[in-house]
């Protein structure tokens, strides 16, 4: 029988000097990328989701003016001057069963028909069946459901890349595929 006493624990700080000895010559650390643009909203005031109850979901006017909800099944998207989308398209959202959220002409096809009510405020959100949705207190609207996320700027729109990239992105052409094929915006 072989003895080993003492090499296992010799092995192990052999294998802790390794790992947190620094290279020689090693790169500096990269810059950090970009901000993220997704606010952090823990610490908004939760509003009752059911004073902003309209047919088939909540509805709420988004400090841009949009008219915003949460819908079947944590559906949510809002409708109106959507920053930074190309000319015509005035729908963003995502679908239950969606892969992604997304600005295209069906989610247009797929927007319920309500208008809201009320204005959320700022620094508020409102949760529905598993998707949050909040006002900023600099004039941003912000919608999650899990990785499935979006923000209205005064400018711009970011949209959260499809579940399986969890980077993000700035607004930009979709792709689509209309019914009858033609153009996607035209």
């Amino acid at each position: 029988m072989v003895r080993l006493r003492g090499v296992i624990p010799a092995m192990g700080a052999l294998i802790v000097a390794i790992v947190s000895a620094a290279p020689a010559g090693a790169e500096p650390e990269p810059a950090p990328g970009a901000p993220d643009p997704f606010p952090d909203i823990r610490y908004y005031d939760e509003l009752d989701a059911g004073s902003f109850a309209q047919p088939g979901g909540v509805w709420f006017t988004a400090p841009g003016g949009q008219n915003c909800g949460i819908w079947g099944l944590g559906s949510f998207g809002c409708a109106g001057d959507i920053p930074g989308a190309p000319a015509g398209v005035d729908h963003i959202g995502w679908i239950d069963g969606d892969r992604a959220v997304h600005y295209d002409w069906s989610m247009a096809v797929r927007f319920p028909d309500t208008q809201a009510q009320r204005v959320l405020d700022p620094r508020s959100k409102i949760t529905h069946e598993g998707t949050t949705c909040a006002a900023t207190p600099d004039g941003r609207a912000y919608c999650e459901r899990g990785p499935m996320r979006f923000v209205l700027e005064p400018t711009k729109t970011w949209l959260s890349a499809p579940w399986m990239d969890l980077s993000w992105r700035e607004l930009g052409p979709a792709s689509c595929a209309p019914p009858g094929g033609g153009p996607c915006y035209g």
